[in-house]
């Protein structure tokens, strides 16, 4: 055993003393560094292709989320309609012009509004409309309270805010209007001094506008009773109401720059259907008019002396002979009468030089 002990420490010693032979051998250079040495080997170089470029990374509008969630309660929907409220804010547009609370919540809200204002409701909605730019209006107060027991009274007053009469108005419209002192009943007129305004014309005219507008309106009724022969009935009063709110759409869209076509058209339509006179109409000559369409109407004028030179103008009579009867009774009594216009006899037909010519 001590011999191969020997003999196996032997040989790895002579392994280290190779090794160490190798490296030193290899050192004799050291004291200079090596050139180096340059590859013949091409070095590829690559661009990027269209493929596989990153493109600039833009949302896509027509892709719709997944769900909706409510800012009150964290409650997630698929369906935006039916779950959230209408709005025609301009906050609310990324939403697709909905408010951002659900209709549960929303439900929640009121009761507790109204329980903060002793029950009153119409306080409750005001608040509700403050808080989510909402157009507050008494009247859609009134027309809210016309439903059953089973509807939700915010609901009804939302949804009736979002109707085509009430279009682009929100909270903001009811700052301008209270501003504005809108005579919103009789007994406001108490508050006006700046100009006459009657009773008789806020109930002809309606609720809602500016004192002023009653006196534009007004005049334009003025202006259009004088037109008339005679006193207006209640049909022709109410044209005349229409025309004169038509006017005044007009002005307004004037003056904000809008179109007035289809109004104006509209307006034209109207005028001619009141059957009212226009201020340039001659007028002198009425009666006679009249006088001449009864005699052109019960007892026409003689025109012509020859009865029978416009007996068949338009050539009816004659057409119905020379197409009609004349085919038909060649064809029951089996006569050959022929088509005097397009037939030519053969004693009108001379030949000359070989041709033949109609005389």
């Amino acid at each position: 055993m001590k011999i191969k002990a020997v003999s196996f420490i032997g040989y790895s010693f002579l392994k280290v003393e190779l090794l160490l032979f190798y490296l030193i051998k290899n050192m004799k250079g050291a004291g200079r560094l090596a050139e180096p040495v340059k590859s013949n080997r091409r070095v590829k170089t690559t661009t990027p292709s269209k493929n596989t470029e990153v493109r600039k990374i833009v949302r896509d509008e027509k892709i719709e989320p997944n769900f909706y969630k409510c800012c009150t309660c964290g409650t997630s929907y698929k369906n935006l309609d039916d779950n959230f409220p209408a709005s025609q804010s301009e906050m609310y547009a990324g939403l697709d012009y909905h408010l951002p609370i659900c209709k549960t919540c929303l439900d929640k809200l009121f009761e507790h509004y109204t329980t903060v204002y002793g029950g009153n409701e119409d306080q409750a909605i005001r608040r509700i409309c403050e808080n989510f730019n909402i157009y507050f209006n008494q009247s859609l107060l009134n027309a809210s309270r016309k439903i059953t027991k089973n509807r939700s009274r915010i609901h009804t007053y939302i949804s009736r805010s979002n109707l085509l009469q009430y279009k682009d108005k929100t909270y903001d419209t009811t700052l301008d209007e209270e501003r504005s002192d809108v005579i919103e009943s009789i007994e406001d007129l108490d508050d006006i001094t700046d100009c006459t305004i009657t009773p008789r014309m806020v109930k002809f005219w309606g609720s809602g506008y500016d004192p002023k507008v009653y006196s534009t309106l007004q005049g334009y009724y003025d202006e259009l009773l004088k037109l008339c022969e005679s006193k207006p009935d209640i049909k022709k009063q109410k044209m005349m109401k229409n025309l004169c709110l038509l006017e005044y759409q007009m002005q307004i869209n004037i003056q904000a720059g809008k179109d007035i076509g289809t109004l104006s058209n509209s307006y034209k339509t109207m005028f001619e259907a009141a059957e009212l006179k226009a201020d340039n109409a001659d007028t002198s000559n009425d009666s006679f008019g009249k006088w001449v369409m009864d005699i052109e109407k019960y007892s026409p004028a003689e025109y012509y002396k020859d009865k029978k030179k416009y007996h068949d103008f338009f050539g009816i009579i004659e057409y119905i002979e020379r197409f009609m009867f004349r085919p038909l009774k060649n064809l029951i009594f089996g006569t050959h009468e022929k088509e005097q216009e397009y037939w030519i006899n053969d004693e009108d037909i001379e030949t000359k030089d070989g041709e033949w010519y109609v005389r």
